[in-house]
């Protein structure tokens, strides 16, 4: 028998699918908890409600997560440095913002001198470049090098630096030419950054794999989905985990495709943090055009046109004075952190009784130590007190603000909370889906009480607050949906946005929908013919309201709640590679052709030799990286010629162009080959 596991590790759930690729079905499926302060346990759980006695025949794990997404949406991660050489610092702080690169004194800005051709006309002072990596290390989990015009000159500079890194110190370090050959420095340099932030993220997720599936006598390969929805080995994941950024949701649109073969839809997968959009046009997703964006991260990596936003079963439910606010960002629930911890209902029963609980501050949540971390040594008094009494439980925000020598107005764990030490429990969609009884996994006990409160600060019922809430997950998910169906149909938005005009046309198109504007002179509800497909657990109660708003149709699978284990185990191996062929002088002064490459510079006399080899260099390229991130076997290569010109006016047979470039853009497909 040949058979996978699929294993999805989210924000809120672990999913995992025992799949039989012999007769390409599923034999089991299982949901557990992610349990963030070791995530061992939540991938343990998933994997015991699968059938055990198959585990002898598993011969591939295949891994999709959310958990790179999420910090990036969250804000979250490990500590990161970037050195960039060559840097612009007044540029940098104009427009490093737009990419999610820090302040610029943060970034270790190191002097050089190359020219727009690549050439380097003043080398780094490589004993000043020390002096910093020493100075700049300490407290890393991952540094990042990049070099302005390092897409033209083999990277020579980002090498090297590289190289006197491993000398002084054995922190993880990634230059930007192993991960990117875009132009755009910013672009590499905050996806460089990014890299090196994720590094604890994926090296966490990948040793709870490894010690859940050992424990069960399971000693198969691991792959992991990439954002292009194809898969990569665990080493190439290891040091490149920027490329996990949507895998987790490229695994539930190639889910949802497998399990509803719906060629033309929109595939929304709503977990517990963010939900994610994507589109399928005639049985292919839909790909990003310049790098995906997740949060403020505007990155070089490839992958799927993905709308993430933060709206999940496990978003935080508050107020602003009497208005009702679904922040971004998740929270534990309270009826999962008391499943847990029964004390906690017990001490908001009496916190409610005591009449506090209508206040400008969230009073009703509690603070909870998610993992210790490694050292204390960078935290202040006031945060380490706080980790100190959590070591005993749950706090609620009094006692909390307490432990911490603080008031409920000076407490201040952002810090604890953005490394993801401590976690809030509060109220969420997921509580008030128990007090309803839509979804009835823990007991609604501490939902209703946490409701209770939040009604009272808004001045409304319960039921009303259910109300409220309900209808700003679908009034969120309507927005989005039709925003990427108009950057996908209309390239104006895709370049420009949407703006404050644009904004309150989707705005006002949602209350026609619902039919809030009666007697208007002229309505404009979109509409699609894709229909709509749901992944995840919670979107059943919302989708069907939505795809009516759209005159569309909604569509949730069976299996759907697991579709990206299930994507991730039935994924290939994909890889792409450019070569662009550009006109100069050569150092004899006569014209030539330079070919840029994965890592080099080439030039040629003659433009059909240049041609020659850039086609050979892509397809060869693009082989070569669908090998390392784990294809084996007959590996599949096409090879796509783009020719650019410029039009420079008109002659006696119409209009004259100048060559720019030509580009050959090849594309490798293969097997991971454990059990094809």
């Amino acid at each position: 028998m040949k058979l996978a596991i699929g294993i999805d590790t989210g924000g809120t759930y672990t999913d995992a699918v025992l799949y039989d690729f012999d007769e390409k079905k599923i034999l089991g499926t299982a949901k557990a908890l992610t349990t963030r302060e070791d995530l061992c346990i939540g991938i343990e759980n998933a994997l015991d409600a699968l059938p055990r006695e198959y585990f002898k025949d598993v011969r591939m794990l295949s891994l999709s997560t959310t958990l790179a997404t999420n910090a990036c949406v969250e804000g979250k991660g490990g500590a990161a440095k970037l050195f960039f050489f060559g840097g612009d610092k007044d540029i940098l702080q104009k427009y490093g913002g737009e990419y999610g690169l820090p302040p610029v004194g943060e970034i270790c800005i190191e002097p050089c001198g190359t020219d727009i051709s690549g050439r380097i006309t003043a080398p780094p002072d490589w004993d000043k470049f020390e002096k910093d990596v020493r100075e700049n290390c300490v407290g890393q989990d991952g540094l990042g090098v990049i070099e302005l015009y390092s897409v033209k000159n083999g990277a020579a500079i980002e090498r090297e630096a590289k190289e006197r890194i491993a000398k002084i110190t054995d922190i993880p370090v990634t230059c930007g030419c192993e991960l990117f050959r875009e132009l755009n420095s910013l672009q590499r340099g905050a996806g460089t950054l990014l890299n090196a932030r994720l590094y604890p993220v994926v090296e966490e997720f990948l040793r709870a794999v490894r010690r859940a599936v050992s424990a069960r006598g399971i000693n198969a390969p691991v792959v992991i989905m990439r954002s292009d929805g194809s898969l990569m080995t665990e080493s190439f994941a290891r040091m490149h985990p920027v490329e996990t950024l949507l895998c987790g949701p490229a695994a539930s649109v190639a889910g949802g495709y497998g399990l509803t073969h719906e060629k033309n839809a929109v595939i929304v997968d709503m977990g517990g943090t963010t939900t994610d959009i994507a589109i399928v046009r005639g049985a292919l997703p839909v790909r990003a055009e310049s790098g995906i964006t997740v949060g403020k991260w505007n990155t070089c990596v490839d992958g799927m046109l993905i709308r993430t936003f933060g709206l999940g079963g496990d978003s935080a439910v508050h107020y602003r004075g009497k208005k009702l606010v679904m922040e971004e960002y998740r929270v534990i629930p309270l009826c999962a952190a008391a499943a847990r911890y029964p004390a906690m209902k017990e001490r908001l029963e009496r916190f409610a009784q005591s009449g506090a609980g209508v206040h400008t501050v969230f009073r009703y949540e509690f603070y909870v130590l998610a993992k210790r971390p490694r050292s204390l040594e960078k935290y202040g008094e006031s945060e380490r007190a706080l980790l100190k009494a959590l070591e005993n439980g749950p706090l609620i925000l009094d006692d909390a603000a307490a432990a911490a020598g603080r008031d409920i107005y000076t407490f201040r764990p952002a810090r604890l909370i953005r490394e993801g030490t401590v976690q809030v429990c509060g109220l969420t969609p997921t509580d008030l889906m128990h007090v309803r009884g839509d979804f009835l996994r823990f007991d609604p006990a501490i939902s209703r009480l946490g409701a209770k409160i939040v009604a009272e600060n808004l001045g409304v019922t319960v039921e009303q607050l259910c109300d409220m809430v309900y209808r700003e997950v679908e009034h969120k998910m309507y927005g989005n949906i039709v925003k990427l169906l108009l950057q996908v149909q209309d390239p104006f938005y895709a370049k420009r946005g949407f703006g404050e005009e644009g904004e309150h046309f989707i705005e006002e198109s949602y209350r026609y929908a619902r039919g809030e504007r009666s007697g208007a002179l002229v309505r404009a509800p979109f509409a699609t013919d894709f229909k709509l497909v749901g992944i995840g657990a919670p979107i059943r109660l919302f989708l069907g309201g939505v795809a009516k708003l759209l005159g569309t149709e909604a569509v949730v699978p069976e299996h759907g709640e697991v579709a990206n284990a299930v994507g991730a185990v039935t994924g290939s191996v994909y890889a792409a590679s450019e070569a662009e062929v550009r006109a100069g002088f050569l150092e004899s002064g006569e014209a030539g052709y330079f070919v840029y490459g994965e890592g080099e510079t080439r030039a040629f006399k003659e433009e059909s030799e240049a041609e020659e080899y850039a086609e050979h260099l892509a397809r060869e390229s693009a082989r070569a990286k669908a090998a390392e991130r784990g294809a084996s076997g007959e590996i599949a290569v096409t090879c796509e010629k783009k020719r650019h010109a410029a039009a420079i006016g008109y002659g006696e047979e119409g209009s004259e162009t100048l060559f720019v470039r030509t580009v050959y853009a090849a594309n490798a497909v293969g097997s991971v080959g454990y059990v094809r």
